[in-house]
């Protein structure tokens, strides 16, 4: 996990210098982290996580914006499974908020049309009508607000 933290951090604090290989790959018995050089890659800028790439922006835009980034890079704004995906994620977020993939309309809903089942997510005002993360958790926002956005998609 130590490993992965530091790829976390070094892809939000260093995401102007590509990166080398972003191949990290759990072993099976998921104790170690290995490198794996026949592994499909990811596109640089962006980090590599199990069979995903995660790409987290400096800049920032309206969530409309971030979609419309995501997409043309092959990819979706982040969407998460379950809980576990969404902890580790989380854990290394600091005072940041990302836009994801997550709306409310009748009721919030994953840009694949899921509903959000696993986690709650806090809002102040019927006009918030876009998620974020941060390190407290899944937050609504205004969509016309500029923040910064993560991406996420399957290696190639």
């Amino acid at each position: 996990m130590e490993m992965i933290d530091n790829a976390l951090y070094s892809a939000l604090e260093l995401s102007a210098v590509p990166q080398a290989q972003n191949d990290y790959r759990p072993q099976q018995n998921g104790s170690k982290h290995t490198t794996c050089a026949s592994c499909p890659s990811c596109p640089d800028f962006w980090m590599g996580y199990g069979d995903h790439c995660y790409y987290f922006s400096m800049e920032k835009k309206d969530w409309n914006s971030s979609l419309e980034f995501c997409l043309a890079k092959g990819s979706q704004l982040l969407m998460f499974t379950d809980n576990q995906e969404m902890n580790l994620f989380q854990s290394f977020l600091d005072k940041d908020f990302y836009w994801i993939g997550l709306r409310n309309n009748s009721g919030w809903r994953w840009e694949d049309g899921s509903a959000l089942n696993f986690s709650r997510i806090l809002s102040n005002s019927l006009i918030q009508k876009c998620g974020t993360i941060g390190k407290d958790g899944l937050q609504a926002s205004s969509c016309e607000v500029s923040l910064q956005w993560a991406c996420k998609k399957v290696r190639l």
